[in-house]
């Protein structure tokens, strides 16, 4: 959960901005969807609980965005990294809409090739520029033919099959876009390995594809950057 001031700095804008971009659309915004409502005991907990802006410590109640409320936020924000965003969710739409309209037999399947498991603390590169990073690992799986999914895992937070990859709903954008860099490093390193999953040399495997990932994630941040 995101407050306003940490939405606001995502998109290079200022709280008031959040606010009445808010107020002006409210009627867009689900509540418990894309945000929820603190006020009362709850607030005076959230406050206790952690450090938050000066500008939310008196407030009489306080919104808190989840990432589908944030995003939300960039259609009518007009600030470059809003539009960043906002470019990210129309590709994504329309790629979602192609995959779905592939036929069943293209699904991914549980018997992998690859898998990353879910990890409890598992500390993810830092990422400045994000959204830039996805669109170019997702540019890069488009020019090898590699379909990008996201799937109810139960047990992983991403899995690749052949040229398919799946990945866990309802994770960060950042973890999201750690996972599809950490399953094409496995795609480019590994492809002609077979089943790694029940391969002795499992564990190595992984931690190559790990540190190739973030080495990708750290060169394309740069990159972004300096753009």
């Amino acid at each position: 959960m995101l407050t306003s001031a940490q939405v606001a700095q995502m998109y290079e804008t200022d709280t008031k901005t959040i606010s009445y971009n808010f107020s002006y659309n409210k009627r867009k915004y689900i509540e418990g969807k894309h945000y929820i409502k603190l006020e009362g005991t709850e607030l005076k907990e959230f406050k206790a609980s952690r450090e938050i802006p000066d500008c939310h410590k008196f407030s009489a109640h306080l919104y808190l965005w989840t990432e589908k409320g944030a995003l939300l936020n960039a259609k009518s924000l007009n600030t470059d990294k809003a539009w960043q965003a906002y470019d990210y969710l129309v590709d994504f739409y329309f790629r979602a809409r192609e995959q779905k309209q592939e036929k069943e037999k293209n699904e991914v399947v549980p018997t992998t090739t690859s898998t990353e498991k879910i990890k409890e603390e598992d500390i993810l590169p830092v990422m400045k520029e994000p959204i830039a990073v996805f669109r170019n690992l997702m540019a890069f799986a488009d020019v090898n033919g590699i379909q990008i999914k996201m799937k109810s895992l139960q047990h992983h937070n991403s899995m690749m099959y052949d040229k398919r990859i799946a990945v866990r709903e309802n994770q960060s954008f950042e973890r999201v876009t750690y996972e599809i860099a950490y399953e094409l490093a496995h795609y480019c390193i590994h492809h002609k390995d077979g089943n790694l999953i029940n391969s002795p040399l499992e564990k190595d495997y992984n931690g190559q594809a790990e540190r190739a990932a973030v080495m990708m994630i750290h060169m394309l941040d740069v990159k972004a950057q300096r753009c």
